[in-house]
């Protein structure tokens, strides 16, 4: 029983929680990265490189993949036409962002996205939004999604991802194990006392 003990405060001690950081929060990391999916070959080949960024007030992904301002603000992204560029005409145009230290034991999970669609101008064909697994939030605006977007003024033709962010499930805080040892050494000690009595 003293070996058992021994044991259990070891474990105790020696337990490490998981960070319950969460992206997609004011503070927190978020990576993003831009693909093209060519039509003649479904293939997709990366325009812009992974970029990690931190989730605040203030463009975070200005002109990135060069047709869009990107926002991440509090469990949202904000999608921002800059005119930069024309229409894509390879393709269809894919943004994806990951959120690592998400979706874990303790951590929130990312469960759905609705969009808000907030410009003067809309889409000719609005873009599908999917959570993909692995913590991935995939945004792809199909080829000719809109009319002309060199004749679109900047921020005219926006919209805004609201991520549905599940709460974590309760994980045992290192206060509570002294108890439940407690609560299991009072059932054996009965278990041993049941079988003498016998």
């Amino acid at each position: 029983m003293g070996v058992g003990l021994g044991v259990g405060a070891a474990l105790t001690l020696g337990i490490v929680w998981p960070n319950s950081a969460q992206a997609f929060s004011l503070g927190r990391s978020v990576t993003a990265t831009n693909t093209i999916k060519m039509v003649d070959t479904q293939e997709e080949k990366i325009f812009e490189a992974p970029r990690t960024v931190t989730v605040g007030s203030g463009l975070e992904l200005e002109q990135f993949g060069g047709i869009w301002d990107i926002n991440l603000n509090n469990n949202s992204i904000l999608f921002s036409i800059n005119s930069r560029f024309g229409n894509v005409t390879s393709g269809d145009d894919i943004y994806r962002f990951m959120a690592p230290n998400f979706g874990g034991p303790g951590q929130k999970l990312l469960v759905g996205a609705n969009p808000l669609f907030l410009g003067k101008v809309d889409f000719k064909i609005r873009p599908t939004i999917t959570v993909l697994s692995g913590n991935w939030l995939e945004v792809v605006f199909p080829l000719t999604f809109a009319q002309d977007l060199a004749s679109i003024p900047d921020g005219d033709l926006s919209f805004r991802i609201d991520l549905k962010v599940q709460e974590p499930t309760p994980v045992p805080t290192p206060a509570l194990l002294p108890g439940l040892m407690g609560m299991g050494l009072a059932a054996l000690r009965k278990r041993c006392k049941d079988s003498q009595a016998d």
